[in-house]
Order: C-alpha cells, then sequence, then structure tokens
C-alpha cells in the first residue's frame, strides 16, 4: 500500500494512447535526464502513430498539468502530478528480483547481532539498490515515553522543567508559574507527576492535566507542548548514498546538495518530514512539492517502517530527484524494512 504527503488536486482520468505516452515520456525523462521529444518517443518506443499525434497528446498532457517543459525546450519533462499518476496508475510491479532478495537477505544473516552493524548494513543496502542516498534511523517507540521528570526552581515562580524521554532524549523548557512555589513543594510535585506518567507519553499528560490545577496544569501544560515537538521524535540517523545523488544534474548546485545533508544528518529535521502514521507494509511517497520540508522541494522521498514490540519502530528511506526509479525505490525500501522487522523481532524473541 501507498501513501503520499498530499494529493495537489484530483488525477485526471486519461485515455489509453495518453497513457502509453506519459508512460514512455516519464521512462525517457528518468533515463536521461533530458526533456523529451515527440520524435524521440516514436522511435525509441516504436509508438504506432505519427511524431504529430504524439506532439498533440503531449500538449494535452502538458494542459492536464501532467507534463511541462523548459522554456528553452521543446521537449516536455514530468510534473509532481505526472510522477504521481505514474505512481499510481502506470508503475510496474515494485519487487525486486528473487536473486537480489536473496544476495541481501544472506548479508544480514552474516552481519553481526548488533543492532548498530544492521543499521549501517542497512542503509549501505538500501542505497546500493535504489542508487539513491538511504535513511535508516534506529528503532524507537512512535511517540515520546517518560522515563523521568523534574521541576528546577530558577526563581519564586519560575522553574526549568526538565524530562527524559525513553532512549535517553532530554527536552528542558522554562516555565512561568502563576503562583510562587517553594523548593520542598515544587520536589513533591515533580514526584507526583513521576509516579503518575513514568512510562507513558502526551496523551496522559493530557488527560491529568484536564483535571489538574495550578502549579501542576501549568507544568502539565508546557509538559505536553514539548512532547508534541520534533525535538521530542529524534531518532539516531544512518545514512549511505550521497556518492549516487552528488551524480545527478539535478543536484549540481550546491544548495540542493545541504539541504539533503541537512536533513540525513540532523535526527531533528528528519522526524518533522517523516509520516507519523504508516502502518506495517506500507510505503509512504511524498514527491517534489508535497513535501512538508521546504528544502526539499525538487527532490523526492520514498519511506517504509520496520518493527518490534509494543509499539517500537523504526524507519528506513531514500531520498534523490523527482526523477527517480520510483518502482526500484519503493521495492528496495520496502524490502529492507521487511529485513529489519524480521531482524528485531527475532532479537527480541518473537
Amino acid at each position: 500500500m501507498l501513501t503520499s504527503a498530499q494529493r495537489p488536486r484530483k488525477l485526471p482520468e486519461l485515455g489509453g494512447r495518453q497513457r502509453d505516452i506519459l508512460h514512455a515520456v516519464i521512462r525517457e525523462y528518468i533515463a536521461t535526464a533530458q526533456p523529451v521529444a515527440s520524435v524521440a518517443l516514436v522511435r525509441r518506443y516504436r509508438l504506432p502513430v505519427s511524431p504529430a499525434t504524439v506532439r498533440s497528446a503531449l500538449a494535452a498532457l502538458e494542459e492536464l498539468g501532467l507534463l511541462t517543459h523548459p522554456h528553452t525546450s521543446a521537449g516536455r519533462v514530468p510534473t509532481d502530478l505526472g510522477y504521481r499518476y505514474f505512481i499510481e496508475s502506470l508503475m510496474p510491479a515494485a519487487d525486486l528480483p528473487p536473486e537480489e532478495r536473496v544476495t541481501i537477505s544472506h548479508q544480514f544473516q552474516q552481519a553481526e547481532r548488533d543492532t548498530g552493524e544492521w543499521l549501517r548494513l542497512a542503509a549501505s543496502a538500501l542505497a546500493r539498490l535504489a542508487t539513491e542516498a538511504a535513511i535508516v534511523t534506529s528503532p524507537s517507540r512512535a511517540r515520546a515515553v517518560i522515563r523521568h521528570l523534574e521541576a528546577v526552581p530558577i526563581a519564586s515562580r519560575r522553574v526549568l522543567l526538565v524530562a527524559v524521554l525513553d532512549g535517553g532524549t532530554v527536552l528542558q523548557q522554562l516555565v512561568d508559574l502563576s503562583v510562587p512555589v517553594d523548593t520542598e513543594a515544587l520536589r513533591s510535585l515533580s514526584a507526583r507527576l513521576v509516579d503518575h506518567l513514568s512510562g507513558k507519553g502526551v496523551d496522559a499528560v493530557r488527560a491529568l492535566a484536564a483535571s489538574a490545577s495550578a502549579p501542576a496544569s501549568e507544568l502539565l501544560g508546557a509538559l505536553e507542548r514539548v512532547l508534541d515537538e520534533p525535538a521530542a521524535r529524534a531518532r539516531d540517523v544512518y545514512y549511505d548514498g550521497i556518492q549516487y545523488i552528488l551524480s545527478q544534474p539535478e543536484f549540481e548546485a550546491a544548495e540542493r546538495v545541504r539541504a539533503v545533508l541537512e536533513l540525513l544528518e540532523d535526527g531533528t529535521r528528519l522526524a518533522q518530514v517523516l509520516p507519523d502514521p504508516l502502518g506495517e507494509g506500507e510505503i509512504h511517497v511524498a514527491i517534489g512539492s508535497e513535501h512538508r520540508f521546504e528544502p526539499l522541494v525538487g527532490c523526492s522521498l520514498v519511506v517504509g517502517r520496520y518493527g518490534g514490540r509494543d509499539g517500537v519502530i523504526g524507519y528506513v528511506g531514500v531520498v534523490g530527484p523527482t526523477r527517480m526509479d520510483y518502482a526500484r525505490s519503493i521495492g528496495a525500501v520496502r524490502y529492507i524494512g521487511s529485513l529489519m522487522t524480521d531482524l528485531v523481532r527475532t532479537v527480541e524473541g518473537r
């Protein structure tokens, strides 16, 4: 099952000839990175129509928003909507060949039973399979879980709220209280909050805040806010394959490469683009303008998840130009995700 970040507009209905020509344009552009002209389509794909007929179909597809053309060229290139149509209606089966699956599976079986080693291997294998930059995050709970809380007095009405999450992430927030609270009362309040919230997440915080009075309600409100921030969902990130995107013409500009590197290296920033509700076996595809992360407009992100028990999950994905081989990337992400799920659950004894 595929999911998307957003659907910019309803996909148009196409006739058989339009579908064939759109499919050929996208295949050709993925292969060459050059605008596609009608003569090239007729010659290379042996279309049983004249170049004039193809030109008419290309113009119609452009009017529908599926193709566009650079102002310096008569050839067409796919739009984000064109790629979306391709993925949902024209793309071939997104499965890796059996021989590749066997090879990758054997590599994992030979690796040490160490989560870090598996994560590095997964990033390396995924980059090679997709020939794009690959992302693999460490497994953690899908939602932030509180391990410890402490309210540290700063002034009579100001405290520093410190929350330690499962996995070791530490969040801090200054809170201005409506009433002064002495150190002993603050220590007692912190202990009560820990008793109620240890091992729980933002839903429990929200429920407790609904019935609490100041100053507990003010501390709980601040805690709810920080748990909803991307920093609370930050993960360790393993990545590989920068050399593949550096070889693509879309990444000749240094700022484009910098945006991808910042995403790969920053777990907090990555948390902003990872899909929240993603079921096992689902693949999330965000194309160009569909991104929530503005610097990645012009890139595509293909993400899947792997999982262990009790809601502990990680993500695997690839980042590359919108002109990526989607079938190949989706098949690679899906397979590496399934391997990681099997490995994690084997270690857990499931």
